[in-house]
């Protein structure tokens, strides 16, 4: 079910802090500055497709600037891409610029610096792991601050797609909402690849293989005991073969277990009809039964501490 957030409820004073703390927790920490003084009103729909987290924004005009210090306390390893709806941006990376206008879709790296000018605007955004296209995490890279619609015949594809789900708004709840992401994955898939021109995705065997330990890890998270080497016995490889095949997704077997457990925990914690479990429980429901070690974790991860973030998610604070 999509999640609602909003400045609304809030001071208009303390509204662009706020904006800044929402999509710091939803994306990864980022500086923001309004373009004016006065009242931020703005909202954000978050929607989980899978693999792909989606959000639908509505701000007014800032800008936002993702340091390399934030990038290395950030656990997460993300492509994003944004739609624009209505409005425009400027998009800064990997030392190219370009304007991002209404109907246009730009594709860029969380992992990699990265500033972005607003005007008032309406925005369709997809966030996808690294581990989940199945193209070179370098190659892509370099792909950082450009337009999939600008010669890609599949990037006119994925604006279709991004288009109708940002039509939806919201009605595509599981058992469905995966496939949609799947079909995101494979779209910007063919569309990097079109962009890039080059060296084919891995072998099918090998993204088969990939994406069946990605599902057997998914359904064993909340096993405190899940490893790498317990993966790799259920798969009948060496730890050694288990390492091989994530290393073109960009991440570890270990960070990828870490930061899936702690994407679980933040959508409970923001869930209002969760809001009377401890953080402790939900932790512990996640594989994460040490609750100073996960708290230590979600901070790292996200910017905040787990308490913090559920009561600015959800405006209830609760002790635990």
């Amino acid at each position: 079910m999509p999640t609602l957030v909003s400045t609304s409820g809030h001071p208009a004073a303390q509204q662009a802090d706020y904006w800044r703390h929402l999509i710091s927790s939803a994306f990864g920490p980022f500086h923001l500055q309004p373009a004016g003084r006065g009242p931020f009103a703005a909202r954000l729909v978050c929607r989980t497709l899978g693999a792909v987290e989606a959000g639908e924004v509505r701000a007014p005009a800032h800008a936002v600037r993702r340091s390399p210090r934030q990038i290395a306390r950030d656990t997460r390893e993300c492509y994003k891409l944004g739609l624009v709806l209505r409005g425009s941006c400027v998009l800064r990376q990997n030392d190219r610029q370009v304007r991002v206008g209404a109907g246009d879709v730009v594709f860029y790296d969380l992992t990699r610096p990265v500033e972005i000018n607003f005007d008032a605007h309406h925005i369709f955004t997809v966030v996808i792991p690294h581990w989940a296209v199945p193209l070179s995490v370098d190659r892509l890279a370099a792909l950082g601050g450009t337009l999939l619609t600008e010669r890609a015949r599949t990037g006119r594809l994925v604006t279709s797609l991004l288009s109708a789900i940002a039509e939806d708004g919201g009605t595509a709840d599981e058992p469905y909402a995966h496939h949609l992401g799947g079909a995101i994955v494979e779209l910007v898939t063919g569309a990097a690849s079109e962009w890039l021109g080059t060296a084919p995705a891995p072998s099918p065997d090998a993204a088969e293989m990939l994406r069946a330990i990605v599902d057997w890890i998914e359904a064993r998270l909340h096993d405190p005991a899940l490893s790498p080497a317990a993966i790799a016995e259920a798969h009948h490889i060496s730890v050694r073969q288990l390492y091989r095949v994530f290393q073109p997704k960009g991440t570890t077997v270990a960070r990828y277990v870490r930061s899936r457990r702690l994407e679980h925990c933040r959508r409970e914690l923001r869930d209002p009809f969760l809001a009377t479990q401890r953080i402790g429980a939900i932790a512990g429901r996640w594989g994460l039964p040490d609750a100073a070690a996960f708290s230590r974790a979600f901070r790292a991860a996200y910017g905040v501490t787990p308490s913090a973030y559920r009561a600015a998610a959800t405006g209830i604070d609760r002790s635990d």
